[in-house]
């Protein structure tokens, strides 16, 4: 049989490592076999490929973006990354002159604050971004941003980064071992995620209100362990966690929290869980909340940007109401959820199905599929 070109080219990180974006690329590329999608994944976070549809870019990606600008062959570009200016110039490049279908996805609202304090940045993002065939914001205050740049609203699309995991017991195994020798020893758990980084000064995963809150915890719950899952693990990031095992151990606290630097998905850490804590200074659409939601978790969340329903929210760098409104989720009666609580399989949301379906009609040509219709989180 005769293979086929790539219809789609979809450019972003695949894992590992796993974070959000990987994630939701690993799962978008499921959807799209089930579709019957023809694509080319260009990785441009990590050196993982698979010689088929993947291939890894990372080395050389600024490079590689230049080269497709000119060489790219697939008529459908979906650009799935952190905002990257560069990215965007050449998607709307190749779309002006080439006349690709060019869709960028927007799921990080620092982009808001790049363009209300710099007017040359606002000016290139919005011409970048009147040039893309579509545009998928993951939360509405991006998508009054984008509206603000006098991008036509046929061309915006409001979706959630979340896409439902499709869960395997051999996922158990994709996490490290240390993890679940922590869980065994320890109870309640509490779950978190992120990765060391700063925003405007301050840990912006609120990795530091981990250790505040094991040491407010230990008390009343001297069992309590608390799991923190990270995306990376470059010498700038184990610096800044010697500082918070520095701070654990002064506080006495170091055996109760877990920092897992091992690649690995988080699913299956969040199926265990008894509270997911999502404690970010700034945030996007973030996917492991609607997950932890999804598997039934109950989740405490900074009231930094507008959450998904049913999320428990706390003051924004508040220590003392993150730490009550964990409080409130534990004081609830033992074995409610956790040890029944099973790994779901697979439900697509019509906003799922929605979402899904503007990728496949863009990658085939059919333009007009999703015109006029207004979508909503």
């Amino acid at each position: 049989m005769e293979k086929r070109s790539p219809m789609l080219s979809i450019v972003g990180p695949y894992p590992p490592p796993y974070g959000g974006v990987s994630t939701h690329i690993v799962r978008l590329c499921s959807l799209l076999d089930r579709k019957g999608v023809n694509y080319k994944v260009y990785n441009i976070g990590s050196n993982a490929e698979d010689q088929e549809r993947v291939v890894s870019v990372y080395r050389y990606r600024h490079l590689f973006m230049l080269w497709y600008m000119f060489f790219g062959e697939e008529p459908a570009i979906y650009i799935v990354s952190t905002p990257h200016s560069v990215a965007w110039l050449v998607g709307a490049t190749v779309a002006t002159w080439r006349g690709k279908r060019v869709i960028v996805r927007l799921q990080n609202s620092r982009l808001i604050d790049r363009i209300t304090c710099s007017r040359w940045q606002r000016a290139l993002v919005g011409l970048a971004l009147r040039k893309m065939t579509a545009i998928v914001c993951v939360n509405a205050a991006i998508a009054e941003m984008v509206k603000s740049l006098k991008v036509d609203t046929d061309r915006i699309h409001c979706f959630p980064g979340f896409l439902p995991p499709i869960c395997s017991p051999t996922d158990r195994k994709l996490v490290a071992r240390e993890v679940w020798d922590f869980a065994r020893k320890h109870s309640p758990i509490i779950a978190a995620n992120g990765k060391v980084s700063s925003y405007r000064g301050q840990d912006l995963y609120g990795l530091d209100h981990m250790v505040e809150l094991a040491a407010c915890l230990k008390p009343d719950y001297p069992e309590i362990g608390i799991i923190v899952c990270l995306c990376g693990d470059e010498a700038k990031d184990r610096r800044y966690l010697r500082q918070l095992r520095a701070v654990a151990a002064e506080k006495r606290i170091a055996g109760n929290i877990l920092w897992n630097t091992r690649n690995g998905v988080f699913v299956p850490v969040l199926a265990e869980a008894d509270v997911f804590v999502r404690p970010t200074n700034t945030d996007g659409d973030a996917n492991s909340l609607r997950e932890a939601l999804y598997l039934g978790v109950p989740s405490v969340a900074s009231d930094v940007v507008e959450r998904p329903k049913g999320t428990i929210l706390f003051r924004t760098r508040d220590t003392r109401d993150l730490e009550a409104k964990v409080r409130q989720v534990l004081q609830k009666p033992v074995g409610r959820l956790k040890k029944c609580r099973p790994c779901v399989g697979f439900a697509e949301s019509p906003l799922t199905g929605m979402y899904i379906e503007m990728i496949s009609s863009l990658a085939q040509g059919h333009l007009n599929a999703f015109k006029n219709r207004t979508n909503t989180l």
